[in-house]
C-alpha cells in the first residue's frame, strides 16, 4: 500500500511539475507576444547622433532590438546580435516627442531583475518624431524681447518676435548689440512640434532654420531644439537648448540662449479702406491669379491665391496718408507667412469696376514706409484689379481712318495649312467690342473683346477688355503716331514697362487703309513680319484655353 502511496504521489508531482513547465513556457509565449509598442509610436525618430532614424514598430525597437516583456512604460528588448538584453523606460511627452533612460546590456532573467538595475541618474535621451505635424505655438506674437548668450544681456536695440498666418511659426528677430559678445543680427524662424507641461516646467520643442538660409538643406540635426518657457503676468521667460535635446534644461532662466519676451501691441487699426474699392468687397487679377477680399469693416483684406502652393497675405489698413477723389496712400501691416512688415499702398481708382494698386517694400516701422529709401514713388509695379461682374463701356478709337474710328478687333491661332493670312480690325462706330477677324483660306475666325474701362497716362491709353465667352481679361496698350497705333495686349495687370507693340503677350502695329467696312471685310490690316505675327499667334493660343 505504502509503495503505491508513493508511486501515485511521485506520478502526480510528475504531472505539476510538467503543467507548471508548460505554464511557464505559454506565459513566456504570451508575453513576447503581447510585448508591442504602442501603435501610435510606430514611425521614424530622430535621436541627435544617431544615423539613421530609430524605427518603432510592432515589437521592434530599430538597432535596440526586440521587445520581449513589457509593464506599463517598462520595456524588456533582447539584442541577439549581442546576446543581451536591456531595460528600457519610455515617456510619451507628447505624440511627436519620446524620451526614455536605458540600463546597460546584459544578460537577464526577466523584466524584474534587469529594471532593479535602471537609475534616475541615467541620461534622458529625447526622440523627436521624423516628419511631424506642426502645432499651435503656446504663444502669439507680437513681441519684444532680449537675450542673453552668458556675456550680458542684449537690450539695445530690442529684438522682436512675429507671428505668422500659420499658427504654427514664429519669426524670431535678433538684433547685435554693439557691447555684448555673441549677440548677432539674424532672422530665425520657428516652426513647433511639440508642446507639454512637466510639474511647474513647460516645454516646447521646434524646428529653428535662420531666414535667410532657408535655400540650404538642414538636417534635423542642425534644426530640432528645445526650448523650457514659464507664463509671467505680462511676459514669458524662455531657455533654449544649445543642441537637437532637451539636455540641460532645468529652468526658463538657464540655458545655451535665454530670452525675456514682453508682449507688444498689434499695429493699431486707425483708418479704413477707400469706399470705391470697398463697396465690392470681392476682385481678382485680369488672370485670376489672385482674389483680394475685403472685410465688411472696410480695414483688412486678404490676398487670396488660385495656385494652392502659396499662402495667403493679410494686410491691414495702419494710417492713411494721401485721401484725394481718385488716388487714396495708405501705410497697412502685411502678413504672408512669416514675412510681415508695413508696406506703403497707393489705390487708383480707374471706373467703378476697375482699381489698381501699388504695393511698396517692408518697412520695420509705420513712419518708414511710404519714405525713401523704403518707398520710392512711381516704382512699383500697377496690379490690375476688376470686380466679378464689370460693366461694359464704350471702347475707345484705336485708330483713325478717314475720320472714321476703328472700334474692333480679333486674335488668335491659325492651322499649320495657313501660309497666307491676314488680320483686320473691324468696324467703325462707337461700340463697345473689339473683333478681331482672322481668316486664311477657308479658315475664319472672329475673337471679341468686350470694354470694360479706359483712361489715358502719360501719351498712352489703357483698356481693360474680357474676352466674350470666357472668364480671361486682356489690357490693351496703345499710343498713335499719325496713321499708325502701335498695340501690346498683357494677360496679368496694365504694366507701365511695356513698349506697345514690341514687347507683351500679344504685340502688333495697326494702319489704317481706308474706308470702314462693316462686313468684317479687311479694312485695317495689321503689319507684321511673318515669324513675328506666327510667335503672336502662338502666344495667344497657350494664354487663352
Amino acid at each position: 500500500m505504502k509503495s503505491n502511496t508513493l508511486s501515485d504521489m511521485n506520478k502526480l508531482t510528475g504531472t505539476a511539475l510538467t503543467s507548471l513547465c508548460v505554464t511557464s513556457l505559454l506565459f513566456q509565449l504570451t508575453a513576447s507576444f503581447e510585448c508591442q509598442f504602442p501603435a501610435r509610436w510606430t514611425g521614424l525618430w530622430f535621436q541627435k547622433g544617431l544615423e539613421p532614424p530609430i524605427r518603432i514598430e510592432g515589437d521592434t525597437f530599430s538597432w535596440r532590438g526586440k521587445c520581449i516583456h513589457s509593464e506599463g512604460d517598462l520595456f524588456l528588448i533582447d539584442d541577439s546580435q549581442l546576446g543581451c538584453s536591456r531595460c528600457v523606460v519610455i515617456y510619451e511627452k507628447h505624440p511627436n516627442v519620446l524620451q526614455y533612460r536605458e540600463t546597460f546590456c546584459e544578460k537577464h532573467q526577466n523584466l524584474d531583475e534587469a529594471c532593479a538595475k535602471l537609475s534616475v541618474d541615467a541620461h534622458l535621451h529625447s526622440m523627436f518624431r521624423v516628419d511631424a505635424a506642426p502645432v499651435s505655438c503656446p504663444f502669439k506674437g507680437p513681441f519684444t524681447f532680449t537675450y542673453s548668450r552668458g556675456h550680458g544681456e542684449c537690450n539695445y536695440p530690442v529684438s522682436t518676435i512675429d507671428s505668422c498666418t500659420d499658427n504654427s511659426k514664429l519669426l524670431f528677430r535678433f538684433q547685435a548689440c554693439v557691447d555684448v559678445i555673441k549677440s548677432e543680427s539674424s532672422e530665425e524662424e520657428l516652426t513647433c512640434v511639440a508642446t507639454w507641461k512637466e510639474g511647474s516646467s513647460h516645454y516646447l520643442v521646434g524646428k529653428m532654420i535662420k531666414k535667410k538660409k532657408h535655400r540650404i538643406s538642414y538636417k534635423d540635426e542642425d534644426t530640432y531644439r528645445c526650448f523650457i518657457y514659464d507664463s509671467l503676468p505680462d511676459s514669458f521667460l524662455l531657455s533654449q537648448s544649445a543642441d537637437a535635446t532637451c539636455d540641460g534644461l532645468v529652468s526658463p532662466r538657464e540655458g545655451y540662449r535665454t530670452m525675456h519676451l514682453r508682449k507688444s501691441k498689434h499695429p493699431y487699426i486707425e483708418c479704413q479702406f477707400p469706399g470705391w474699392v470697398t463697396a465690392h468687397q470681392h476682385w481678382h487679377t485680369l488672370d485670376n491669379s489672385k482674389s483680394y477680399i475685403f472685410s465688411q469693416w472696410n480695414s483688412s483684406f486678404r490676398i487670396s491665391h488660385s495656385d494652392l502652393g502659396y499662402q495667403d497675405t493679410k494686410v491691414t489698413c495702419t494710417k492713411e496718408v494721401i485721401n484725394t477723389m481718385n488716388t487714396t496712400v495708405v501705410v497697412a501691416y502685411s502678413t504672408s507667412g512669416c514675412d510681415n512688415g508695413f508696406v506703403c499702398i497707393s489705390f487708383h481708382r480707374r471706373n467703378k469696376h476697375i482699381t489698381e494698386l501699388q504695393i511698396g517694400n517692408f518697412a520695420r516701422r509705420v513712419e518708414d514706409a511710404c519714405l525713401p529709401p523704403v518707398h520710392v514713388p512711381g516704382s512699383q509695379e500697377y496690379i490690375t484689379l476688376v470686380t466679378s461682374t464689370p460693366h461694359t463701356n464704350l471702347c475707345p478709337a484705336v485708330a483713325e481712318t478717314d475720320g472714321l474710328r476703328v472700334e474692333t478687333g480679333k486674335l488668335s491661332s491659325l492651322p499649320e495649312k495657313c501660309t497666307q493670312y491676314s488680320t483686320a480690325v473691324v468696324g467703325c462706330r462707337n461700340d463697345n467690342t473689339l473683333e478681331f477677324l482672322t481668316k486664311c483660306a477657308s479658315y475664319r475666325e472672329l475673337k471679341r473683346f468686350q470694354c470694360h474701362g479706359t483712361w489715358e497716362e502719360k501719351g498712352r491709353t489703357y483698356l481693360v477688355t474680357g474676352l466674350r465667352e470666357s472668364r480671361r481679361k486682356f489690357c490693351f496698350v496703345f499710343s498713335s503716331n499719325s496713321r499708325v497705333t502701335r498695340m501690346s495686349g498683357l494677360h496679368d495687370t496694365c504694366s507701365r514697362n511695356v513698349q506697345p507693340g514690341i514687347t507683351g503677350n500679344l504685340t502688333f502695329n495697326i494702319t489704317a487703309a481706308g474706308d470702314c467696312d462693316y462686313t468684317l471685310n479687311a479694312v485695317t490690316s495689321l503689319s507684321y513680319s511673318g515669324s513675328l505675327l506666327f510667335a503672336i499667334f502662338l502666344v495667344l493660343t497657350r494664354n487663352s484655353r
